[in-house]
């Protein structure tokens, strides 16, 4: 009953968020733009889109197979794109890596051994997100190094990552942690500890691999971006490259506070506030969010289709 509530309250986060946004937004402007939009140039986002989720697969599979296990790419792209599909309409927007948890376990034959996989990937994700970001605000100059909170958040995670690179740099750290909390003394803690202990271990050996998945990172979180901004090519809003590219990480940072269903209302708020203080109107930043991450939702849609086509998930040859 307390998830419902809280999945209830998200909801309605986001639709007084969406709601409030829609009534003090000039709609016909909104239409307007978004009727004007330039096909080809949606064309090319959408082929930004699809290079994301290949190097996202890819990023995937040298996780896995760093650490042993069978990595076929058709059994492991249809889990993604089923994950994709369910990470737009399950209550957290990383929903869909319970999907890929539970895939990859067939091949792993340990969920706790898949849930560091996943996790790993998710930290290079936002580690290159956070990278770029850092980097667009030392070298974007004054006019992107105003926008709210884009210190407070790159200070806030530079301490995050410096304490997460100090623990895997740091063998025996975690540890002592487990001792500490008294959670060793715990079977199923201490069990599924050790476990996650030897698959980072497995990561700290094969640092080629751990750079080759940050390198694909930074490559499709600039991929994320240029989607982003071919999105405001297409609708003729003259947003700097600069600009997006702090921008648009700021935006997806925040956006995983989980105080809204999959980040509704909360991005497009963001990008209504980054837009303004750029010069630009608030129809612009709204058309900008909803048609970017609607035409993800739209496209995510193929993983619907995975989804009902595939068989049970079996352990592949």
């Amino acid at each position: 009953m307390k998830e419902t509530a809280l999945l209830a309250v998200k909801i309605g986060v986001s639709l007084a968020l969406l709601g409030y946004l829609l009534v003090t937004t000039d709609l016909e402007a909104l239409l307007a733009r978004v009727r004007a939009g330039d096909m080809l140039l949606l064309v090319a986002a959408v082929l930004l889109y699809t290079g994301m989720i290949l190097l996202s697969m890819w990023r995937w599979r040298v996780l896995i197979s760093a650490q042993g296990y069978p990595a076929p790419i058709r059994h492991l792209s249809a889990s993604y794109l089923v994950a994709t599909f369910f990470n737009n309409f399950l209550p957290s927007n990383i929903g869909g890596d319970l999907i890929r948890v539970k895939d990859s376990s067939k091949l792993t034959g340990s969920k706790t051994a898949s849930l560091v996989i996943i996790a790993v990937d998710r930290i290079l994700g936002f580690g290159a997100l956070y990278a770029l970001a850092a980097l667009a605000y030392l070298v974007g100059g004054p006019a992107v190094r105003h926008l709210a909170g884009a210190r407070v958040v790159l200070l806030g995670l530079g301490v995050l990552f410096a304490v997460l690179s100090y623990v895997y740099f740091r063998p025996g750290t975690a540890r002592a942690l487990m001792a500490r909390t008294g959670l060793n003394s715990l079977p199923w803690a201490r069990d599924r500890f050790e476990v996650m202990q030897g698959a980072v271990h497995v990561y700290r050996q094969d640092l080629r691999s751990v750079l080759g998945a940050f390198g694909a990172s930074l490559a499709l979180q600039t991929l994320f971006i240029y989607y982003y901004y071919t999105i405001a090519q297409a609708l003729r809003i003259p947003l700097s490259l600069p600009a997006c590219f702090l921008m648009v990480p700021l935006c997806t940072l925040v956006q995983t506070v989980p105080i809204s269903f999959n980040g509704w209302g909360i991005r497009e708020s963001v990008f209504i506030l980054y837009f303004h203080q750029v010069g630009l109107p608030r129809d612009s930043a709204l058309a900008f969010s909803l048609v970017g991450a609607g035409l993800m939702v739209l496209l995510s849609l193929s993983g619907a289709v995975a989804w009902t086509t595939r068989g049970p998930v079996e352990t592949p040859a």
